[in-house]
């Protein structure tokens, strides 16, 4: 991002209206998705707590709320000092079950498998939140579908999750 640019979607993410709160939720979600240098900008800038809160927040719209989370779980996954909450997780897990719309549930995939690979210190809330059992599901229904590399990438996440 430009400089200055983490820190106005930041501020915007914050402190605007419900509208801008979606595009700069959906701006750093795809930054932080497509550059995970960025990540330490996000960081610094206060972004973990602005895009925490949105997840919660109860004017936030759905997608707001999704982006936000997928944002979340990226930075986790890279970060080692952060842990997405059980809200980001509980959020992308529940889009495995709906039809892709906009990307979304790639999103979601491809942000709880990052998440999933990082770390096995997660293990005991993938359980809790009902991740593991997810992540399963997700694996047989991309073999049957005969989506090789995405039923390898679950089946690696388990592995890593100890399951």
């Amino acid at each position: 991002a430009a400089a200055g640019g983490v820190e106005v979607l930041v501020a915007l993410a914050r402190d605007g209206t419900k509208r801008q709160k979606e595009e700069a939720a959906g701006a750093l979600c795809n930054m932080i998705a497509a550059a995970p240098g960025t990540h330490e900008g996000v960081v610094e800038a206060g972004g973990v707590a602005v895009l925490s809160s949105l997840t919660q927040e109860a004017s936030a719209s759905d997608l707001c709320k999704l982006a936000a989370a997928i944002a979340l779980v990226y930075l986790a996954s890279s970060c080692p000092d952060l842990a997405a909450d059980d809200t980001c997780l509980s959020l992308l897990l529940s889009r495995l079950d709906q039809p892709e719309e906009n990307c979304w549930r790639r999103d979601s995939i491809n942000a709880l498998l990052a998440l999933a690979t990082s770390s096995s210190a997660c293990a005991e809330q993938w359980h809790r939140v009902g991740g593991v059992a997810a992540l399963q599901a997700l694996a047989r229904e991309t073999a049957e579908e005969g989506v090789e590399r995405q039923a390898e990438r679950c089946d690696e996440a388990l592995v890593s999750l100890g399951v």
